[in-house]
């Protein structure tokens, strides 16, 4: 008897069609540092990102106690205020400022393809939400800061020329340049004082290291001075005159061209001064885009290579939008919404396997001024009377 070509199975069948997963909360703080470590422990290796992830790893960073070097400082800093993992890349001191300065830039070798400086930033297991050569305060360390944050979606967080105001304004007006990362740009200046238990007394040191310790307190896309962010630092290389009160201080013009700094408040002690990049963007929304854009990096591979059906791209755009329901009733986002592009999305480009995806949002503004109005009015003195008469 010939087979039953129609026949399939006498039974049942389950097929199963799974809702993509949650994309989850927006990542945390994730520091990566390029600097010196002369005294590192001889297992630490050079030109590689290390993960540091407590005051025990940091200490392999200088393993003689000496506080050679800005990496050590740099993670004892944060580590003192809060755990964060933190990548550092090792490069040799020069035998002199330029040499050394010329090994944190780094590049790629024509042989072996091997990253140097902060061009190894690329090779962290985990992307660095802000990158930092505490203390190497020239233009072409902030240029390849910016460059590579850029590409990173990072913040590169950097030092001023740590001389006077005049000088780090002027220095702050050098940077920039559209489309060049330095939109994310985070400058700090004057260096600050911290205790030294190898000296035995106080020393200078980066300013930018100290804000990273800022920054990693704050969810990315808040400020580092949310709050009147403090730090636990002795003083500064130079008094910044602050006054919450007064619009011409020397602090107030910093500022306005996009330098920040620490100085002395109510609050007590030092906080951070400073919401804005050199360009002028407020930092925390700056933080919120990269936020953004890491996620969807890290989560639109699940999706790759499946068919483009009407389902898939609607299953698609309903987990974006209620991803982005979550951010807003957290008041990550002030709000958001997600839909298919309406003039992007044509036929050519679907037979070519691309679709466009708008994703409209906007972050909170930073509570940068407050401005009160007193009002004497002379009717409560009236109704005062009316009352006791």
């Amino acid at each position: 008897m010939p087979d039953i070509a129609a026949f399939t199975h006498n039974g049942i069948s389950v097929q199963r069609q799974l809702a993509p997963p949650p994309m989850g909360p927006l990542g945390g703080i994730v520091i990566g540092l390029v600097g010196t470590a002369p005294d590192a422990d001889a297992s630490l290796p050079k030109n590689t990102p290390i993960r540091i992830a407590n005051l025990g790893d940091a200490a392999k960073l200088d393993a003689a106690g000496s506080e050679r070097g800005t990496l050590w400082r740099t993670c004892y800093e944060v580590f003192r205020l809060v755990s964060v993992p933190i990548y550092v890349v090792i490069v040799d001191e020069g035998v002199d400022v330029a040499a050394t300065t010329n090994n944190v830039i780094g590049r790629v070798d024509a042989s072996s393809g091997q990253r140097t400086g902060i061009e190894a930033l690329a090779d962290c297991m985990q992307t660095p939400t802000h990158i930092c050569a505490p203390g190497f305060n020239t233009k072409q360390v902030a240029d390849a800061l910016a460059a590579m944050g850029k590409r990173l979606f990072a913040i590169p967080v950097g030092d001023g020329p740590n001389t006077n105001d005049q000088a780090a304004v002027n220095y702050s007006k050098s940077l920039g340049g559209e489309d060049t990362g330095y939109d994310a740009f985070y400058l700090l200046d004057p260096q600050v004082s911290v205790y030294s238990q190898a000296t035995k007394g106080n020393v200078y040191c980066s300013a930018a290291a100290i804000a990273l310790s800022c920054f990693a307190r704050v969810h990315a896309w808040e400020s580092p001075a949310k709050g009147g962010m403090g730090a636990l630092i002795s003083g500064t290389a130079r008094n910044i005159d602050y006054n919450i009160m007064d619009k011409a201080t020397n602090g107030s013009l910093l500022n306005k061209h996009g330098v920040s700094y620490f100085a002395r408040t109510s609050l007590g002690g030092y906080s951070l001064i400073g919401n804005r990049t050199v360009t002028g963007r407020f930092v925390s929304q700056v933080g919120l885009e990269y936020a953004i854009i890491r996620k969807l990096a890290e989560t639109a591979q699940r999706a790759m290579g499946r068919n483009l059906s009407k389902s898939f791209m609607e299953q698609e755009i309903s987990k974006l939008n209620n991803w982005l329901r979550s951010l807003q009733a957290d008041e990550t986002v002030m709000g958001a919404e997600v839909y298919l592009h309406p003039t992007l999305n044509n036929t050519d480009r679907y037979a070519n396997g691309e679709w466009h995806i708008a994703i409209k949002y906007h972050g909170f503004s930073v509570n940068e001024h407050m401005v009160y109005h007193l009002i004497e009015d002379t009717g409560i003195v009236s109704a005062f009377l009316e009352e006791v008469l």
